[in-house]
């Protein structure tokens, strides 16, 4: 009896949308402004062209603790990014930050 090989079905090989992170943290802080304490920004990239932005902030100094609080998350956008890394639309809307002058 002969063995007969079979080729193993080829996968497809999946489509790689350019990750426009670095666009879109840029675009993010130019429409909001620097938050107070900023710590970091991060983006990661979801489905279909949407992107969550999560900007994470120092807490305010209490000095009545002796500890460090760590970052947390101060704002969060969930977003609809074109091909190009524009923003088309963001959930909630972004709004500029008050500044404190």
């Amino acid at each position: 009896m002969e063995k007969v090989e079979k080729a193993a079905p080829k996968k497809e090989e999946p489509v790689v949308a350019a990750d426009h992170a670095e666009k879109i943290k840029s675009q993010v802080l130019a429409k909001i402004g620097r938050p107070p304490r900023l710590d970091r920004v991060e983006v990661s990239r979801h489905h279909n062209g949407a992107y969550r932005v999560n900007i994470w902030q120092q807490p305010e100094p209490d000095k009545s603790f002796a500890i460090t609080f760590a970052p947390r998350i101060g704002l969060s956008y969930y977003l609809t990014v074109s091909d190009t890394g524009e923003i088309i639309d963001s959930q909630p809307p972004m709004t500029k930050l008050c500044s404190s002058a």
